[in-house]
């Protein structure tokens, strides 16, 4: 008997090894063991051989999410109980591909990434919090410090660290397999409604932890932690008639028959740095007159956000997310977060920071999903001026007309800047006001 003791002590101990190995790796493929997208998570806590075993066995996954009902939300003072429910195929029929530009620096994150590496503060001051950190699935109870909640970046963005860059979740290239071709790391989100008439509208939200201004005159403006994206696919009776590509503020809706497609599959362009969504490559000039300032797309990284995707219902007459039943543990409290994605803005004493011509270097960070006028009527975010388009080579300037001769003077300020003539600051406060009035970068797109 001897002798076979120690071949059994051995195998005892491999299986006790595992057996730990695969409790660490279920917690740390997500901050939330989320169901669904485990690689998503996986790199983060793998790398090698474990991360392969993860993706291709699911070993990592979070076996005990299963279809069910789940517990009940709270909704002012009642408990709604959620029944989960699955989405109709046609919101994953006919879900947008991204195209990402060939020279993007800030990929694609992940929002449980994102809140292990930023502390909430209430403006400028820092929440006492056990962990320092929020969760995917108490986020919301910040809202109780009110609007002003930011989650603050651990780290600077002036030298950007992986995780704000999204390193880890450039989308595969042609060169992998088939299967994973566009599929990304990071994964999209997925939140569908149903409003009157057969209406259906699917929202398509795509998360940066970071984003990169534009520049004028060789100033750089609107940088921010944080950037939520979208786009929305509006269906009647289970048909697409119409298409939303949020850009910055703003936005801009097409006839879905006349929006660029793969199969049957809409495209849509993620602008360099900002990431706004416009429906054909090329520059984009906007905000400012004289084509100074412009968002640039191409067909570069293809994302494809359906290879890996956290899926919710939401029933906007009770306020309830429930998620997907194929993700039936999804977190639901960061969708009711209030608060900010991103930094406050920098004081212009704070050295990454500054302002000419009354625009600054660094803005608010974005608010959520749930702040973007998901009950919306029409297919716009903004709506009374959303005129969905026939025609792509049709392009609205926007709703005040023509630029008048007045608004050349923020171009004459900017230009006096080559000069020195221009007033640039450095010092001192920047009030909420200005950042109010300035901000063309606020990201609620």
């Amino acid at each position: 008997m001897a002798h076979l003791r120690r071949p059994v002590v051995i195998f005892l101990s491999v299986l006790l090894v595992l057996g730990l190995w695969h409790i660490a790796i279920a917690g740390r493929v997500s901050p939330d063991a989320w169901s669904r997208g485990e690689y998503a998570g996986a790199e983060k806590a793998l790398s090698g051989w474990s991360a392969g075993v993860c993706k291709t066995t699911g070993v990592c996954a979070n076996w005990l999410a299963r279809p069910g009902d789940q517990p009940g939300e709270i909704v002012g003072d009642k408990k709604v109980k959620k029944k989960l429910r699955r989405a109709p195929e046609f919101v994953l029929d006919y879900a947008p591909y991204v195209y990402l530009h060939s020279e993007e620096k800030f990929m694609p994150g992940d929002i449980g990434e994102h809140l292990l590496h930023t502390t909430p503060f209430l403006n400028y001051t820092p929440i006492a919090s056990p962990s320092g950190h929020a969760t995917l699935q108490n986020l919301d109870g910040y809202n109780t410090f009110g609007d002003h909640v930011y989650l603050t970046s651990d780290d600077d963005p002036s030298n950007p660290p992986s995780w704000l860059r999204g390193d880890r979740n450039v989308p595969s290239s042609t060169s992998g397999s088939k299967d994973d071709i566009g599929l990304s790391a990071a994964p999209g989100i997925i939140i569908w409604t149903e409003k009157e008439g057969g209406i259906v509208d699917a929202f398509y939200f795509y998360f940066y932890s970071f984003n990169l201004g534009n520049t004028v005159a060789g100033w750089r403006f609107g940088n921010h932690v944080g950037d939520w994206e979208h786009t929305v696919v509006r269906f009647v009776d289970g048909q697409p008639v119409s298409m939303f590509f949020s850009e910055h503020s703003g936005g801009a809706a097409y006839e879905y028959a006349v929006v660029e497609k793969i199969g049957k599959r809409p495209v849509t362009y993620s602008a360099r740095g900002s990431h706004a969504n416009y429906a054909t490559p090329g520059p984009h000039y906007y905000a400012i007159p004289l084509h100074l300032l412009a968002d640039h797309t191409n067909k570069g990284h293809l994302w494809d956000p359906v290879k890996n995707n956290y899926m919710y219902h939401y029933d906007i007459s009770t306020d309830v997310l429930t998620p997907d039943v194929d993700n039936a543990r999804a977190p639901v409290a960061w969708f009711h977060y209030e608060g900010r994605w991103g930094d406050r803005f920098y004081p212009l004493d704070d050295r990454r920071q500054y302002r000419v011509a009354g625009y600054l270097a660094y803005v608010n960070g974005p608010t959520g999903p749930k702040m973007k006028n998901l009950d919306r009527v029409e297919i716009c975010q903004n709506e009374g001026i959303c005129v969905v388009q026939p025609s792509l080579t049709y392009r609205l300037e926007g709703v005040k007309g023509p630029v008048s001769e007045g608004d050349n003077e923020w171009y004459e300020e900017m230009m006096r800047g080559d000069q020195g003539d221009v007033k640039v600051e450095f010092g001192g406060k920047a009030s909420e006001a200005d950042v109010e009035e300035t901000d063309f970068k606020r990201r609620e797109g």
